[in-house]
């Protein structure tokens, strides 16, 4: 991982992807990124609201 990197929750130094993000070791950042990613299948549910449901 690039060592510049910053949490997008804290702006801490980061030091991990974890959840489509860059955070850092704090308990409550891995949370907030897991919250935002959406949960399991996050990644397709995100994707589907952006392109809209096209069916």
């Amino acid at each position: 991982m690039k060592t510049d990197e910053k949490c997008e929750i804290c702006c801490k130094p980061a030091t991990r992807f974890l959840f489509a993000a860059f955070i850092c070791d704090d308990e409550k950042c891995i949370e907030e990124a897991r919250r935002r990613r959406g949960g399991p299948g996050g990644h397709q549910k995100q994707r589907m609201f952006a392109m809209g449901n096209r069916e």
